[in-house]
Formats: structure tokens, C-alpha cells, sequence
């Protein structure tokens, strides 16, 4: 190869030009190797929007709650005449069609709207289900949920704390690049493993993994809105 490129450049410095095999050739290998850097160019760039995209999607659920708090001084935990749970918390924020009488008598119901546009959901009512959009997507397992919790890792206070499930490893690691400084599925407010970190008990602590997970496939936790 050296020798080649010895050649190459031992003609480039002559006057003899080149023949047009010769031409073909060189731009032959010019093309291989700009097609190398863009396909790992491209590639880094892909994994790195995906995980900026997971980032952005968790501040997106804050901010909806931040909308909802801001609108009704209310958290959507307490939007529902009956106690919030996981599943419809995050109902709450689209409001995908609730029955009247589910809301609590203090929320202005003249002011509810979707505020979480762009989120896939699936049933009506306080049966409603939302998902992100990583890796299988359309999967009924790619669910959002969220409810108050501690975590340890983001402090001891109160937090609605965002659990994405079905999240890819990469997507996850980008999304706590991004949010926290570094990698760590461990620490932070961004914290991920095979099993659930958000229980179902409101106000309960976060379950917080306790080594870097290796499986394709893990369960995101973000600690989102400062509660108390």
C-alpha cells in the first residue's frame, strides 16, 4: 500500500500526467474513503440525536407538568377525584377525553388541552396510555408513567419522577450524557436498569440500580419537578 502511494505521489510530482486508468483508480479509492468517513460520521451522529431526541423527550414531560401546575396549582397526582396513579398522571396531561366527573372540583376544565403533543396514546378517559417513540415504538411496553417519588440520587426531596420503559441502552446512556455530565446508570437524575425504579407507591422511594446494566433494553427513570 505504501508503495502504491509512493507511486501515486512520485507521479503527481512528475509531468508525465496520468493514463485514465490511472485516473479511474485514484478516484476510485478517494470515493472508498470518503464513503468510510461518512458512514462513521453518520452513524455517531444518528446514536448521538437519538439519545439528544430521549433527552429532550423527558424535559418535555417536566415542562407539561410545569404547564399543568401553572394553569391549575394543581400537580396532575391531584388533578383526578380519585388518588393518581402511574399511568394516570400521565393521562392527566393529555387528557385524552376524561369524563367530567373524574376531575377534581378544583381543576378549571375550561382550561385543560393536551400538552404533551406529538406523544402516541392508545384507550380514552383515565384508561389512557401514553408511549414514547425508542426503539419498538409501536409496542404497548414502550409505556411513560410517573409518580411522586424520592430519589436518592437527585436528592431527598419529593419528585414526579418520569419512568420511560422498553428504552434501548444506547438511547439511555446518550439521554444521561446529556442530562447529567456522564454515564452512570447509578447517579443522578437520570438512573436505568432491567428493573422497574418507580414503584407504584406515591411518595415511596425511587429503586435505584445498583451497577451499569448490559441488556439491550432497560428502564429509564428521570427525576423531573421538585414536589416538596
Amino acid at each position: 500500500m505504501q508503495l502504491t502511494f509512493n507511486r501515486l505521489f512520485n507521479r503527481l510530482t512528475s509531468n508525465k500526467g496520468y493514463t485514465i486508468d490511472q485516473t479511474i483508480l485514484i478516484v476510485a479509492i478517494i470515493a472508498i474513503l470518503i464513503t468510510l468517513v461518512i458512514i462513521t460520521v453518520g452513524w455517531q451522529l444518528l446514536n448521538r440525536s437519538s439519545g439528544t431526541k430521549a433527552g429532550a423527550q423527558l424535559k418535555q414531560v417536566e415542562d407539561a407538568n410545569g404547564q399543568f401546575y401553572s394553569g391549575q396549582r394543581l400537580w396532575p397526582q391531584n388533578a383526578l377525584s380519585s388518588a393518581g396513579t402511574p399511568t394516570t398522571n400521565m393521562a392527566v396531561l393529555v387528557n385524552q377525553t376524561i369524563p367530567a366527573a373524574s376531575w377534581a372540583s378544583t381543576i378549571d376544565q375550561s382550561n385543560l388541552r393536551n400538552i404533551l403533543p406529538g406523544f402516541r396514546t392508545s384507550g380514552a378517559g383515565t384508561s389512557a396510555v401514553v408511549y414514547h417513540n425508542f426503539g419498538s415504538g409501536s409496542s404497548t411496553t414502550s409505556t411513560i408513567t410517573q409518580q411522586v417519588n424520592t430519589m436518592a440520587t437527585a436528592g431527598p426531596d419529593q419528585r414526579l419522577v418520569v419512568q420511560f420503559a422498553d428504552m434501548p441502552l444506547a438511547d439511555a446512556k446518550e439521554a444521561d450524557k446529556a442530562i447529567d455530565g456522564s454515564v452512570d446508570a447509578t447517579k443522578g437524575r437520570v438512573i436505568y436498569g432491567t428493573t422497574a425504579c418507580l414503584n407504584s407507591t406515591s411518595g415511596g422511594a425511587t429503586t435505584i440500580p445498583s451497577a451499569q446494566p448490559t441488556a439491550n433494553s432497560v428502564i429509564l427513570c428521570y427525576a423531573a419537578n421538585t414536589i416538596n
